[in-house]
Parts: structure tokens; C-alpha cells; sequence
């Protein structure tokens, strides 16, 4: 993947999102719900060749979200009260979008690299080739990229073949381009900000301001729903009722093929407790007389629980909740409960409305289940922040604001695993400690000072 500066704006036009150009004609952004239909359309025919259309497709309507969500967040310090809830209600709105089609995409990837390689090898190179070449493609889009090329790279681990040491040797490029664009934007945000052992010389964020001030022409302001009324309800665990200085660490959306290990990995190193809100679909499938089929992501789960870790239910599409009622609200908190009973120690009271969003009406349907609401209140924005350094700095801004509580990870991006180990450092070091929830919700202080 050649370095690449900022293409000129006049290639790219907004019309209700983001207007590529290819092949000299301008394309629009396919929708998720589109490229989703697409993906399943392909899934449920294994038997055929498969088509490179719907991946790019999909990889294009996860960059458009991907995109939104820099604009949405760029002001974010400016935000406050009010228009921060608008905007986080707007961006838990295009999270969700994504959502179900990285779903079908990641599998979809998967399945891709399992094929023979006559079938796969073309597939994944013009998937590569999209991503090194296509002129639609930003410098700084490329941090979008990270997650559908390590899951190329890990389906593609165990084949030493000739091709596949070829694709493998192009993706470990392509990855060391992201890798070096994260870089150049994390020094720019370091010289600006500051942090441990760099000292703040200020001045302005070059290469993000550029990127930022072209998305923003590129996308009109957008306008969502207005936040709903979130309900206060009786036993949820909010982590504002926590001792000064206790912090619970929880990790949302998994288990991810790549990410959990790697975040279980840091914890382990640390000695850190942390709750896991999973999603059900992540871990496998209830058919309609109510037996239920694990996946191959179960296997982590298991490790989890095996290394100490409390799991909980994170709905099992990671619908928004507040807008379910009656069967499909049922099967939503149902299926999971089921799927995590049939993990061995899985199974916990803990319960996160995804995205927050709840009424009475979902509060009272877990009591059902003898589930406990937990939410949080220190928000690290890793799902809409791709730079790392911002990611930390905000979580240890927010934790000098609350002083206790919980913070809000996912375990389906590489962020949260950046910043652990210097988080739990710096904090420590200021005296904070780091607890746990057992499986009924209960606080549990570790030892010691």
C-alpha cells in the first residue's frame, strides 16, 4: 500500500452521505441494511463462487459510518449537556447501523479465507486491491481498515501454501500502512496534547484537521431522532454508587475472534478484573423448539470464565431495546440467557441494554430472568474514536471528573487493548483501584491496599 495524500475534495460529493466516484460515474454509499441483505444472500449460498461485490460493497458502507462518526465527534470537547446526548444518541444510532453487517461481514471474511484457494485467492485480492488502490479512499480512511484485514490475516494463519504466504505477505503491507498512519497521527495528537513523556508544544493537528475539515464538505450536518427519555431504574449498577477511587473495567459486543484474546491477554497481565457484555448471536443460535447450537466463538467464553472473568448478556441482535416490546423484546433477553446457560459458569445476572437505551417497560422484562440493569459512566468512545491516545486521555479526563465508577470498553476493535496496560498504570499509580462485579452484581474490592 503506497503512502497517499489527500485526494481533492471535487472528487467526492455529499448528497444525504457520502458520493464516491468510480469509473467515472459517482456511486453512492450502499446502506448497511443494503449491504447486509447482500452478505446473508451469499452466506445462505456456500455452494457458489464467491462474489467480490458484496465485501466491497460492505467495506464501503463501513467506511461511510466510519466517516459520520469522525464528523459527529470532531467538536466533541465543545459538546456539552444537551447537544452532547444528541450526539451520542446520533452515534449510538450509526453504531448500530454497522452493527449487524460487520457482522455478516466478518463471517463472510471468514468463510472466505476457508475456501480452496483457486476460489479464495482472487477474492482476496481484489479485496486488497480495493483497499491499496481505489481513488475513493482518503490517507487517513485506511485506520477504518485495520479490522477486516486481520481477519483476513487470521483465517489465512495456518495455510502455509505458496499463495497463501503471497496474500499473507501483502496484508502484513497493507497492515504496516495502517499501522504507520496511526503513527503519524498519534505524534500529531502528542505534540498538540502531550502525555506521558511528551511533552505538549501545542500548534494544530495537521494531517486529522485536513481529514476532519474534508469529511465535514464531503457530509452534510446531520439531524437524528431525539435522544429518548432514559429510565431510572431501581437496582441497576451505575458505578456512581462505587467507593472513591474503585473502577470497574467492561468490555461490550464480543467475544471477537481476535480481540478478546488479546484484551484477555493484558488483564491477565495486570491482574485486573472486568466484566464481558456479550452478544448472542456472537456465540451461537436457539432454534424454534429452544435447543441451542454453540458457535465457534463459545470456545472464548469459556476461556473467560475459566481465567475469573464475569460474562453478561448483551441482548442478542444488540438491538435498541427501548423501541422492543412483548416476543421480540422476549427473544432478545431470552436467547442469550439461554446460550450463556449452556456455557459452563457463563451464566450471571448481569444485564446491558445496548446503548443505554431502556424504559420501564425493558427494565421490568428482565425481572423475567432475574437479570440486574448495569450501565456505566465513564464512556471511552473507542467504538467512534480511531486514535488510541485520544481513547486514553479521554477515559483518564472522565475518571478525574467521577473519581469511581464504571468504564465502558468494546472487545471488537484493537483501541481498548492500546491503551489497557498504560491505563492501568497511570492509574494505579494515582491510586485507583480496580474491582469486579460477581455474578449477582455484588462489588468485589480486590485485596490490599
Amino acid at each position: 500500500m503506497k503512502p497517499r495524500t489527500l485526494l481533492p475534495l471535487l472528487l467526492l460529493v455529499v448528497v444525504g452521505g457520502v458520493i464516491y466516484q468510480r469509473h467515472g460515474r459517482r456511486v453512492p454509499p450502499p446502506s448497511p441494511e443494503a449491504a447486509t441483505a447482500a452478505l446473508e444472500e451469499a452466506a445462505a449460498h456456500p455452494e457458489r463462487p464467491t462474489a467480490v461485490e458484496p465485501l466491497i460493497e460492505a467495506l464501503r458502507a463501513e467506511l461511510n459510518i466510519h466517516r459520520k462518526l469522525i464528523v459527529l465527534f470532531a467538536d466533541e470537547a465543545r459538546l456539552k449537556g444537551s447537544a452532547r446526548e444528541a450526539a451520542l444518541h446520533l452515534g449510538h444510532q450509526l453504531h448500530h447501523d454497522d452493527r449487524a453487517m460487520v457482522f455478516q461481514l466478518d463471517n463472510a471474511l471468514v468463510a472466505l479465507t476457508a475456501k480452496p484457494s483457486p476460489e479464495r485467492d482472487p477474492v482476496v485480492v481484489a479485496l486488497l486491491a480495493w483497499m491499496e488502490r481505489d481513488p475513493e479512499l482518503l490517507e487517513l480512511d485506511r485506520l477504518a481498515l485495520r479490522d477486516p484485514l486481520r481477519i483476513l490475516q487470521h483465517g489465512l494463519a495456518k495455510d502455509h501454501s505458496a499463495e497463501g504466504l503471497v496474500l499473507k505477505g501483502r496484508i502484513a503491507k497493507d497492515l504496516a500502512e495502517v499501522d504507520r498512519i496511526e503513527t503519524l497521527v498519534e505524534a500529531e495528537y502528542r505534540q498538540v496534547f502531550g502525555g506521558p513523556g511528551v511533552t505538549a508544544k501545542g500548534g494544530e493537528r495537521g494531517l486529522w484537521n485536513d481529514y476532519v475539515k474534508a469529511l465535514k464538505q464531503l457530509q452534510p450536518k446531520t439531524v437524528g431522532e431525539a435522544p429518548p427519555t432514559r429510565a431510572e431504574g431501581g437496582g441497576e449498577i451505575g458505578g456512581r454508587e462505587f467507593p472513591v477511587k474503585v473502577l470497574v473495567l467492561s468490555f461490550d459486543d464480543g467475544p471477537h475472534r481476535i480481540y478478546t484474546e488479546e484484551i484477555l491477554a493484558i488483564l491477565q497481565r495486570y491482574h485486573a478484573p472486568a466484566l464481558f457484555f456479550e452478544v448472542g448471536r456472537n456465540l451461537g443460535s436457539v432454534n424454534a423448539s429452544g435447543a441451542v447450537k454453540l458457535g465457534p466463538l463459545s470456545i472464548l467464553t469459556e476461556d473467560l470464565v475459566k481465567s475469573g472473568y464475569i460474562v453478561g448478556n448483551h441482548s442478542y441482535t444488540h438491538a435498541q431495546l427501548s423501541k422492543e416490546t412483548g416476543k421480540p423484546l422476549d427473544i432478545e433477553i431470552g436467547e442469550t440467557d439461554q446460550l450463556l446457560k449452556s456455557i459452563p459458569g457463563a451464566h450471571s445476572q448481569l444485564f446491558r441494554f445496548p446503548y443505554g437505551a431502556r424504559t420501564p417497560l425493558q427494565l421490568q422484562a428482565l425481572q423475567a430472568y432475574h437479570l440486574r440493569s448495569v450501565l456505566w459512566n465513564i464512556d471511552s468512545l473507542d467504538w467512534a474514536d480511531p486514535v488510541p491516545s485520544s481513547v486514553a486521555d479521554r477515559v483518564l479526563r472522565t475518571v478525574a471528573e467521577e473519581k469511581r465508577g464504571i468504564i465502558l470498553f468494546h472487545d471488537i476493535h484493537d483501541r481498548a487493548g492500546k491503551v489497557l496496560p498504560g491505563l492501568l498504570e497511570r492509574l494505579r499509580a494515582k491510586g485507583y483501584r480496580f474491582a469486579g462485579l460477581d455474578a449477582s452484581g455484588g462489588l468485589v474490592l480486590p485485596e490490599g491496599p
